[in-house]
């Protein structure tokens, strides 16, 4: 049972650090809306905006002029909640490498227990900082999909939500999923520090025993 729960962590750990990580580097969290006349897909990302000629078949992406430019608000903290995922994400499944069973690098099962602790917790904050950006960005798509749905222009492209950051959701649920389960791990195995005491007790009763033996 705990090998089984073990290799559900690390899967769940890989799923979120990659979908997490891809879905900061795909260009496609806006795609045109099925509605919408166009004669070609397009793709707006956090970094760059991105089209396909259906036509032409030629995918073409252009790069934002400069980072530094004033951007929507919630662009801005998607990128940077994005970012600090991504990193933490990383950090929490080498944690969650280094506490299991089936990696040596941490002798003792103390170590592994302190490493199972900081991936939850890195985990956990990789899935509440997902989750932050994908509800402030989905926020920001619906409210100008509305904008440009009231517009009423004949062949205007009005966009919503793209497969990137349903790649974000997944990543934020994966995530909270390995937090939960390396949570589980900590708190149904016994600490060695208690079974160390108990040693001690036991052996220390035993001795007692030994000596009233001797002396009847």
């Amino acid at each position: 049972m705990g090998g089984a729960v073990t290799i559900f962590s690390i899967l769940c750990g890989v799923f979120a650090v990659a979908s997490t990580i891809t879905s900061l580097c795909t260009d496609c969290w806006q795609i045109n809306s099925k509605g919408s006349v166009v004669l070609s897909t397009r793709c707006r990302g956090l970094w760059r905006e991105c089209v396909w000629d259906k036509f032409v078949k030629i995918w073409t992406c252009d790069v934002f002029n400069s980072y530094l430019n004033p951007h929507p608000a919630a662009i801005i903290l998607t990128r940077t909640l994005l970012i600090t995922s991504s990193i933490a994400s990383a950090g929490a499944f080498l944690c969650l490498l280094l506490g299991s069973e089936y990696l040596s690098c941490c002798q003792g099962p103390l170590a592994k227990q302190r490493c199972l602790r900081l991936a939850a917790g890195l985990f956990f904050l990789v899935g509440i900082s997902t989750s932050v950006g994908v509800v402030r960005y989905c926020v920001y798509v619906y409210s100008l999909h509305q904008y440009e749905v009231s517009l009423k222009i004949p062949g205007f492209p009005s966009f919503e939500c793209g497969y990137s950051l349903w790649m974000a959701v997944g990543g934020s649920l994966g995530a909270i999923v390995a937090a939960a389960v390396s949570c589980y791990e900590v708190l149904f195995t016994k600490d060695p520090r208690a079974n160390a005491v108990t040693e001690v007790a036991e052996s220390g009763c035993t001795a007692g025993l030994d000596v009233v033996r001797t002396y009847v």
